[in-house]
């Protein structure tokens, strides 16, 4: 084989590779609650997941009102007060780190921050199990899985 034929094999190659990295490191997800909000599942190579309110097009990663935590996540919870559409309250890993750059617009809390508060505003016990009031739109995701179900039971991939 000549040198030309395999450089021209080598940078095909290499150029292939290099758009299935791209095409994975970019793919996302979108999940609609029954509220009619959007959240943008964003698993990107290195282990890293953002979950980013609304549907995010960006090519790296947002500066403002995300979450960031890992690809091998189970299941999280995304609630909204039906009333109150500019908070969003997470429920998930102590570790995940929430970013909220603008507070006046739009704001994400951890609901462990302050769970007894928030399982007395969003949870009601019936029987031997607590569940969310009406009132409450919930998104609950699995990330290492890719899909997410709402309180109604309806599952989105």
């Amino acid at each position: 084989m000549s040198s030309k034929k395999i450089l021209k094999f080598l940078l095909v190659s290499a150029t292939i590779i290099g758009i299935l990295f791209i095409w994975y490191d970019q793919s996302r997800s979108f999940f609609k609650a029954t509220n009619g909000e959007y959240i943008t599942m964003w698993k990107r190579y290195g282990g890293t997941c953002y979950l980013i309110p609304g549907k995010y097009y960006g090519i790296i990663e947002p500066d403002d009102d995300y979450i960031e935590t890992r690809n091998k996540n189970e299941y999280v919870d995304l609630l909204w007060l039906i009333n109150q559409p500019n908070h969003l309250l997470y429920y998930g890993d102590t570790e995940d780190k929430i970013y909220n750059a603008n507070k006046a617009d739009f704001t994400i809390s951890n609901y462990l921050d302050n769970k007894q508060k928030n399982d007395s505003l969003f949870t009601e016990r019936k029987e031997n199990y607590s569940h969310y009031k009406k009132g409450v739109a919930r998104l609950s995701i699995n990330i290492l899985e890719g899909y997410a179900s709402d309180e109604t039971g309806e599952t989105q991939r």
